[in-house]
């Protein structure tokens, strides 16, 4: 029988399920699992003032950037300036009510609904105004909407309308659009910052404490389960964490049928998204309906080889491979083949962290609808394929979220099982 030891702060991997004592941190150190090299936690020296200054500053430049012009368009002494309200206001007026509930979201809601949250939980450590139950749902609230932060996917999207404008019209930049890149600079630094492990320990104190095995093992064989939530661990009886308040599992339920649910939702979005028009542009009375290959052959006729492969790899190679890489990582649960776990792993990484980069297409066609918009002279709206294509994307990224790798690692556990069984018998 293994020897024991007694661990004062447990947790499990979340991407390989490994139960690590996590020792004592110092300030700039972060701690990494040893299987698979995912970073547990990450204690940055002076976290709180840095989180504090990045926070309250990215707010700032939003706010500078809805007071001033965001661009401005000019074509044959016709002239047109817009600010980020508008990009919004437009949509809902011209009834594309769903994109503009997207663009909404993705602009507004979301990064200030963070920062503002964020802001609260760290100035409320060192200030215990706000109770316990507030602080757990405000944290709830951090974690599920951090994925889905797309400033800098938005800010890439305006550079690629810009390019796309130019060769038609002159293009003037406003105060308001190097505030929204500091803005988006600045959140993206906070998101970096902000440790989800260290906010929850913060937040609602450390997790239950467990007698664990020496060697290295998976949480579940000992009988313990990880919160995928705030990185607590359980026993297998439990069914809610006494930290966070979510219900936890050891794998999530029925993983590999959502994630292939999503994934065969989002092959069906994919080819309205390409056969139908993305953007109708209107130039002196005539419309000109363009698809998303259409869109990346004009740009390479006009010179911007760089632009024609951004949008061709965002919204064409990406969403097909993301389809296949998860396709192809649910298959492998079910028949792994003698590749490294590790490899399968680098690809799922891979795939979750380029799959809302397809967005730039979606920001695209918005920020041109906002900023084209003079009568017959020039004009362009939506298609019918941006909704199609909004699908694909979030369908994409709902799919990668809900697949489990820990269940690789289990396949991998059973072939080693398997394995020792084997040259035992001989």
């Amino acid at each position: 029988m293994e020897s024991l030891v007694f661990q004062e702060n447990v947790t499990a991997c979340d991407e390989c399920d490994l139960v690590h004592h996590i020792p004592p941190l110092k300030r700039g150190e972060r701690f990494v699992c040893d299987r698979c090299g995912h970073v547990l936690l990450n204690f940055r020296e002076h976290v709180e003032k840095l989180i504090l200054g990045t926070g309250f500053s990215s707010l700032l430049m939003f706010l500078f950037a809805l007071a001033f012009p965001f661009l401005g368009f000019s074509n044959n002494g016709a002239e047109r300036s817009v600010t980020l309200y508008n990009i919004v206001s437009i949509l809902i007026i011209q009834d594309y009510l769903i994109l503009s509930i997207l663009v909404s979201l993705a602009l507004f809601v979301f990064p200030i609904a963070y920062l503002i949250t964020v802001l609260l939980l760290v100035w409320s450590l060192q200030n215990r105004f706000i109770s316990l139950t507030t602080k757990r749902n405000l944290t709830r609230w951090v974690v599920v909407i951090q994925p889905w932060l797309l400033v800098d996917v938005f800010l890439v999207g305006i550079l690629v309308a810009l390019v796309k404008m130019n060769s038609m019209a002159d293009i003037e930049l406003g105060l308001s659009f190097w505030a929204f890149c500091a803005h988006a600079l600045l959140l993206l630094k906070t998101v970096t910052l902000l440790d989800r492990r260290w906010l929850w320990n913060n937040v609602a104190g450390q997790a239950p404490e467990h007698v664990i095995m020496k060697q290295p093992t998976q949480a579940k064989k000992q009988g313990l389960i990880c919160c995928h939530f705030c990185g607590a661990t359980h026993s297998d009886l439990v069914c809610h964490c006494s930290r966070c308040g979510h219900s936890i599992h050891s794998r999530h339920p029925k993983s590999l049928m959502t994630t292939m649910a999503f994934l065969m939702a989002a092959v069906i979005m994919f080819i309205p998204a390409n056969i139908f028009p993305i953007m109708h542009t209107t130039f002196l009375g005539v419309n000109e309906p363009s698809s998303i290959m259409e869109g990346v052959l004009l740009l390479w006729s006009l010179g911007s080889y760089p632009v024609a492969l951004v949008i061709f790899f965002a919204s064409v190679v990406i969403p097909l491979a993301k389809v296949l890489s998860l396709g192809w990582l649910c298959w492998q649960c079910y028949f792994p083949t003698e590749r490294e776990t590790l490899q399968k792993m680098k690809l799922y990484r891979i795939t979750e962290l380029v799959g809302r980069w397809s967005m730039i297409d979606i920001f695209v066609v918005a920020v041109l609808t906002g900023l084209v918009q003079m009568g017959n002279l020039i004009a362009i709206s939506p298609g019918p394929a941006v909704l199609f294509f909004a699908a694909v994307v979030v369908l994409t990224m709902l799919a990668a979220a809900s697949f489990d790798p820990r269940l690789l690692w289990d396949n991998e556990e059973r072939v080693e099982t398997t394995s020792l069984l084997e040259e035992k018998e001989q």
